[in-house]
């Protein structure tokens, strides 16, 4: 068997190699390389596996589409998650030929041994990862858009105009706001902004038209999610990126834990100390479900009720994450079992999926007819 540890970066990685006879402790038994992230580089690189390597590497950006590559060459590609290769980072000394021999000698104990201390990331699909990108790109365009919209709340007040920022957020008020301000600086770059943030919004429900159409595919997961009050088709979606697929997960906790909805719990001795949510999963569906809570309690009289006493004597914010925990353990039931949400309203369903299909079936003629 060969063992590889591979640093990748953008242009070039460096891989330390390793037999199942080489010693951990003798540095002639490794040999290092450094490939150009080019064909030639990359078939020199091919030239050095086995059908019996094993390798591993750590995600990045560039990650999932460099094991692409080579995958159907090796027995094996790990892709490590950051946050569980702490003795990297946290090294004084970090150099590529460092941080390859430590990969390399993690994937090695890790197959000798049979005991995994790192646990794969799950390579996604190409429509998945397509999600994933617009669901980055939609969220960097709201984050301007809130920027954008603080600073002309910022300017108007420093004139002293005494808009709430809910008005500026409003559609109605924005012409009225343009018109009202007489300083000339003040006046152009609360015109520009507001330019700005129209066209970002437009953007904004372009690239919301972009994700509906490509979650097409997962039509039988949306139908399912949606049947649950307070899930909309977009949330549904979010769900299906952030998950891949929920027969990766072994129970509901694993499940909640990698949405970050699980707080992690130390014991030593007696005590008993609770921290922060798992940074290891996503957090897309999560955020965008925290926003919907409001509805799902609405729905449910005996959640409400929970949510009420709760809120008694824990923290807000510990109480919601619980009730999202409480609203992803029933997402991951339904799922898993393929079966609708036990307060399912049909004709509000029914109308949540007939106005997706309808959105596709537009989107599908306007195509045609460009």
């Amino acid at each position: 068997m060969q063992f590889i540890g591979i640093d990748l970066h953008t242009n070039k990685f460096t891989c330390c190699y390793r037999t199942e006879k080489s010693s951990l402790t003798d540095p002639r038994d490794k040999r290092t390389e450094t490939f150009d992230l080019t064909d030639a580089g990359l078939a020199a690189f091919y030239r050095t596996l086995t059908p019996d390597t094993y390798a591993l590497v750590e995600a990045t950006i560039t990650t999932f589409s460099f094991a692409r590559l080579f995958g159907h060459k090796v027995k094996e590609v790990v892709i490590a998650n950051t946050y569980e290769l702490e003795q990297i980072s946290l090294a004084r000394c970090n150099t590529d030929k460092i941080d390859a021999d430590k990969l390399c000698r993690i994937i090695k104990m890790q197959v000798i041994s049979g005991e995994q201390t790192v646990s794969p990331v799950t390579i996604p699909p190409k429509e998945i990862q397509d999600l994933r990108a617009l669901f980055s790109t939609c969220r960097l365009l709201k984050k301007q858009l809130v920027q954008m919209k603080n600073r002309i709340h910022s300017l108007l007040k420093e004139q002293l105009y005494g808009f709430t920022q809910e008005e500026i957020f409003g559609k109605k008020d924005r012409e009225m706001i343009r018109g009202l301000c007489e300083d000339p600086v003040l006046k152009f770059q609360v015109n520009l902004l507001l330019d700005q943030l129209e066209r970002s919004e437009a953007d904004i429900e372009t690239l919301k038209a972009r994700i509906l159409v490509a979650a097409a595919p997962f039509m039988a997961q949306i139908d399912i999610l949606t049947s649950m009050k307070g899930i909309s088709v977009f949330i549904a979606i979010a769900i299906i990126a952030d998950i891949i697929d929920v027969r990766r997960f072994k129970n509901s906790k694993k499940f909640a834990s990698y949405l970050r909805s699980a707080p992690k719990v130390a014991n030593s001795n007696t005590s008993n100390t609770v921290r922060g949510t798992n940074k290891k999963g996503r957090k897309l569906c999560s955020t965008l479900l925290t926003q919907s809570l409001n509805h799902v309690l609405n729905a449910s009289p005996k959640l409400r009720a929970w949510y009420e006493k709760l809120s008694e004597y824990k923290k807000a914010g510990l109480v919601r994450t619980g009730l999202r925990r409480r609203v992803l353990g029933e997402v991951y039931q339904m799922l898993k079992k393929g079966e609708y949400h036990y307060a399912r309203d049909p004709a509000k369903h029914q109308a949540k999926m007939m106005a997706y299909k309808n959105f596709l079936e537009s989107q599908a003629l306007l195509t045609k007819s460009a």
